[in-house]
């Protein structure tokens, strides 16, 4: 998770702001127990806390819950984004109903259009794969490299996604205030790599081969060239996949950043013209580009020798066809149904108008945010949440002050730092504008393709002006998103609307259960700004070493504890955690939940009366109670693996106790001794921040 909250009890008007709604929008249940919005009902007390912890908290629950088939996990994240699932609904289904009566380009208009366009299964059924059919044309007229060069970048321009190479604007990070140019790999069919360092015969890659032939059949191959290009697609992209930076090179930001001089690049490269790529999506070159992959290009290049342009273009057909294939009606969505199910564990899909959902929300996000905003946010809400997230600021910066293993010139940086940062709740003071893109209910292709080009074109304007902060304005901060995330070169954090609700923020609850649950997101963001990578950027949100060798040395010694921590624990048997890929997380969550505390004793001093026991806990056992429940997790053992190998955050069960293992407030709250099961060494305790 990332990015931004704060916290304030502001009169009662805001223990209504949680629930409140800005118009006459239909009231949706909120969550209980079950749905894991903090309950002792989900304890389980049989368990003492000094031997599992995650069971003492969450045991009940843990007994009860059930996987939804349509799912592969189940915790109060997915309890949450169900709930928005839930409010969209009623906001989405409305502007579909007065979509045509819309005033054009308004959000409302956008929305309810794209989504009847979505829903008009007759239309696209009866289109199937001729829909793409001019875009499979710009494909097949290719007729050499040079053109190969010039079609990527067009082809990345439609379809905002980028195969083989792509040279794209974005923030420089020694400089946040200019853009760059930056180079990256393709992506490639599935996000798993892990699949593609498996053997031929692996089940996972039979799936995947499976996936590629039976969508190639449906766009009319014969099942035997469908075989051979299933075949030709898995070779080319495990040897990308090979020559890609690994999950755990990429958690150190200083491996994605080497500025080089653009004829260097090219000169990797000679069988693509840069130029031509980069004129391909609207950009001119510069003389510097950034690489972000240290081993790939020379692969590339080798394949490019190695395979001929009909072999290439067949790789492009089957990632066109893919990469549209949600937009060309259900028997084309069934292959990709089918390996995700059979990668992750689930057994039914969800219903089309979730889907349409994910749609809107991919391509549309910042107008539906705008309708769900008005529908279901109260700008009380939003006041709590700040003032929560000035709190946990404040006891930060008193920790800053008081970590001894610090030099004075590292701690007056990292002071500055803090200083500095900031964060922004529930939606942007200023909307992005969509108006000018033409949305029309009976025309999906051209409508998700106009609005790539839109998001395309808006990123090629920003080269050559000083960079303007955008919030709530990707997928993981739009302010319908239950999730928060720090931006180092922004030395900043959104904190959305979506999750600003019961499951992490319940004002109607005792203070040490909302402090210790959004409080503790709040820190953890925060923390993002000091981890493994966010220690590398200043206080302009720049890549530089503001650290003295003792110090940086210090704190690598701190997070190599969060490492060996990790490393020692099995997630699944013969499965042990990912320390190196997760080692930013664990200090975020450390500094989370130590931060949450922290600002909590504080105000239970302001506010005494509330420093009172709860079913029996006092207010630090009910903090950490609070914090570890808000991990329970159930998913499939499929699932978890992938989590594993890919997912720089823990799982759940891990996360529901390791931190609090070096928080000391929790062995005082649970007089928990040496030689308890939940007892961690002092010496293997992290005191980083």
């Amino acid at each position: 998770m990332s990015r931004k909250r704060a916290f304030a009890l502001v009169a009662s008007t805001a223990l209504m702001g949680v629930s409140a709604l800005a118009q006459d929008a239909p009231a949706i249940p909120s969550l209980g127990a079950a749905e894991l919005n903090f309950s002792v009902e989900n304890m389980d007390r049989s368990v003492s806390p000094k031997e599992d912890f995650y069971r003492y908290t969450s045991g009940a629950w843990l007994d009860q819950a059930v996987i939804p088939p349509s799912s592969p996990d189940v915790n109060v994240f997915s309890f949450m984004v169900d709930h928005v699932t839930e409010q969209m609904a009623t906001v989405i289904s409305d502007a579909a109903a007065k979509a045509d009566d819309a005033e054009a380009g308004t959000p409302a208009q956008q929305v309810g259009d794209l989504y009847n366009s979505f829903m008009d299964l007759d239309r696209i059924n009866a289109a199937g794969v001729t829909a793409l059919q001019p875009a499979l044309d710009t494909l097949e007229a290719v007729d050499s490299l040079d053109d190969l060069s010039t079609y990527l970048g067009k082809r990345g321009r439609d379809t905002a996604s980028f195969v083989l190479a792509a040279i794209v604007p974005n923030a420089d990070r020694a400089d946040s205030t200019k853009m760059a140019l930056w180079f990256l790999s393709g992506d490639l069919g599935i996000a798993l790599g892990a699949i593609y360092e498996e053997g031929e015969d692996s089940a996972r890659v039979v799936a995947y081969k499976t996936f590629v032939r039976d969508t190639l059949i449906l766009a009319g191959d014969s099942p035997e060239i469908a075989t051979e290009t299933a075949d030709l697609v898995f070779e080319l992209e495990a040897k990308m996949h090979a020559a890609k930076a690994t999950p755990v090179e990429r958690v150190d930001p200083r491996n994605v950043y080497n500025p080089v001089p653009f004829e260097d690049l090219q000169a990797e490269i000679p069988e693509l013209d840069l130029t031509l790529l980069v004129r391909g999506l609207g950009l001119e070159p510069e003389e510097t580009v950034v690489k972000t992959e240290p081993r790939y290009l020379s692969v590339l290049s080798q394949i490019l020798r190695d395979y001929s342009l009909n072999e290439i273009k067949a790789y492009l057909r089957f990632r066109l066809i893919e990469n549209y294939s949600s937009y060309l009606g259900p028997a084309f969505e069934a292959p990709g149904i089918a390996l995700i199910q059979s990668l992750i564990g689930t057994s039914e899909t969800k219903p089309r108008e979730e889907m349409a959902q994910s749609l809107l929300k991919s391509n549309l996000g910042q107008p539906l945010s705008r309708l769900y905003i008005d529908a279901y946010f109260a700008e009380e809400t939003r006041q709590t949440a700040l003032d929560m997230m000035d709190r946990i600021k404040a006891a930060f910066l008193e920790r800053i002050k008081t970590r001894s293993w610090l030099s004075e010139e590292t701690r007056a940086a990292a002071i500055e730092k803090l200083e500095r940062l900031t964060y922004y709740a529930g939606y942007p003071n200023e909307w992005l504008d969509y108006s000018s893109v033409e949305i029309k209910s009976d025309d999906l292709i051209g409508n998700i393709t106009r609005l790539n080009r839109h998001m395309i074109d808006v990123e090629v304007a920003k080269m050559g002006k000083t960079v303007v902060e955008t919030h709530f304005s990707d997928d993981a901060t739009l302010p319908l998103s239950v999730n928060a995330a720090y931006s180092p070169s922004m030395n900043g954090f959104d904190v959305p609307a979506a999750i600003i609700q019961p499951g992490m923020f319940d004002i109607s609850q005792p203070a040490p259960v909302y402090f210790c649950r959004l409080g503790a997101v709040l820190g953890h963001e925060m923390t993002h700004g000091f981890d493994s990578g966010g220690r590398l950027f200043d206080a302009d949100g720049n890549l530089r070493d503001w650290w003295t060798a003792d110090d940086a040395a210090a704190f690598e010694a701190e997070a190599q504890k969060l490492v060996d921590q990790a490393n020692a624990y099995e997630v699944l048997p013969g499965l042990m955690a990912n320390g190196p890929l997760n080692v930013k997380e664990n200090m975020a969550d450390f500094g989370g939940i130590t931060l949450a505390h922290a600002a909590l004793m504080t105000y239970l001093e302001e506010h005494p009366d509330e420093n009172v026991e709860t079913d029996g806990l006092t207010p630090s056992q009910l903090c950490f109670v609070a914090f570890s429940q808000m991990w329970a997790t159930k998913s499939t053992d499929q699932y978890t693996a992938y989590l594993v190998g890919n997912d720089v955050h823990a799982t759940g069960d891990y996360r529901a106790f390791a931190a609090l293992q070096h928080v000391d407030a929790f062995y005082e709250a649970f007089d928990i001794k040496e030689g308890d099961p939940m007892w961690l060494a002092p010496e293997k305790r992290v005191h980083a921040w």
